[in-house]
């Protein structure tokens, strides 16, 4: 029996419809522009102690990555350092801070290969640390990885090396 014709013998399909889905129907509440209004006051309102907190996020990177040419055994800093690029690149970019959330999510994949058993290369990690220095600036905040071409291609490229 060919899948037409399974699908065609009278089965009954079943629609559920989830407790997000019946809220999102209910009548009242506020208009969908109003409320994406409301969340882009919200942010602009955050943006002063985001500052803060990015400075100490970055920080708190930098000390979870070991200094020198040898590494520490296990893995734990990594997925310390791992956990904070991810947080980095998420929050970063719900910010609207584009090109620090492309940096931190190049770390994550930094992180991953060293994980995965490539060579520990602390001047690629400090180069993508600097990068994200530089992105906090306000010149560079707004700005895309797409509007610093040169850049981004070099931090693309180290991340595409073979010896990462």
């Amino acid at each position: 029996m060919s899948d037409k014709a399974m699908a065609g013998d009278g089965a009954r399909e079943f629609f559920t419809e989830t407790n997000f889905q019946k809220q999102a129907r209910r009548p009242g509440g506020i208009a969908r522009d109003q409320a994406i209004k409301n969340a882009d006051a919200n942010i602009e309102m955050l943006k002063p102690s985001f500052e803060d907190w990015l400075n100490e996020q970055i920080n708190a990177l930098v000390k979870t990555i070991p200094k020198g040419g040898s590494i520490p055994a296990g893995l734990s800093w990594i997925d310390a350092a791992d956990i904070n690029s991810q947080r980095l690149a998420d929050v970063a970019a719900s910010m609207d801070y584009r090109f620090m959330s492309f940096v931190a999510k190049n770390l994550s994949l930094i992180f991953d290969a060293i994980r995965n058993g490539s060579e520990y290369r602390g001047d690629v990690i400090e180069c993508h640390i600097n990068a994200l220095r530089l992105s906090r600036q306000q010149q560079y905040r707004e700005l895309r990885s797409e509007d610093l071409p040169e850049l981004s291609e070099g931090l693309r490229r180290i991340l595409e090396s073979p010896r990462l």
